[in-house]
């Protein structure tokens, strides 16, 4: 009987978190320091990370703020991010991005000046289509699963730029992301 109850309970709490939702969010990666060279290494971004994740498709945003010409921001293979190769980028911005995704999964990110990615400026980020997916841990992806996502690799973007202010030379650019890393 006890067992039935325990399972009774633990279905309840599955089920009412399928049904709650949450609102979007929209993060600055790092915080108040920003992306950057942290100064406690990989594991600031690392920790950073999971507390925001996983993130939901469609709704929640993430913001690169960093100073044009000081940092930039890459989005990467997997293998990349663990080697920190700057040499087959998927994507890169110079200047501070906002960005969306339109797809689940584990999307990489490093700074590409010299030796930032080696002194910690780097960050993994998981997508998931639903905010009841936020409660299950996140899937690694098989070598298999990488691969073949790699080998059709499409990454078509909208770029939607807006003047966050008009007397500043700072400039947010967002971006929606689709297609397999």
């Amino acid at each position: 009987m006890v067992k039935m109850m325990n399972y009774l309970v633990a279905v309840i709490a599955q089920l009412a978190a399928m049904l709650h939702t949450t609102e979007a969010e929209d993060y600055t990666v790092g915080d108040y320091l920003g992306w950057t060279t942290p100064p406690d290494g990989a594991g600031y971004y690392a920790e950073w990370a999971s507390e925001h994740i996983p993130l939901v498709v469609k709704d929640d945003a993430i913001s690169f703020i960093f100073q044009v010409g000081e940092q930039d921001v890459a989005l990467v293979t997997k293998q990349d991010f663990h080697s920190c190769t700057t040499t087959n980028l998927l994507w890169q911005s110079p200047a501070p991005v906002k960005l969306t995704f339109t797809q689940e999964g584990t999307f990489y990110f490093i700074g590409t000046f010299a030796g930032r990615c080696a002194e910690g400026q780097k960050i993994a980020l998981h997508w998931t289509k639903s905010p009841a997916m936020a409660l299950a841990q996140c899937p690694t992806p098989s070598p298999s699963a990488s691969a073949e996502a790699n080998s059709n690799a499409k990454l078509p973007l909208k770029f939607l730029s807006k003047r966050v202010n008009k007397h500043s030379n700072k400039k947010i650019v967002s971006l929606t992301m689709e297609g397999a890393i």
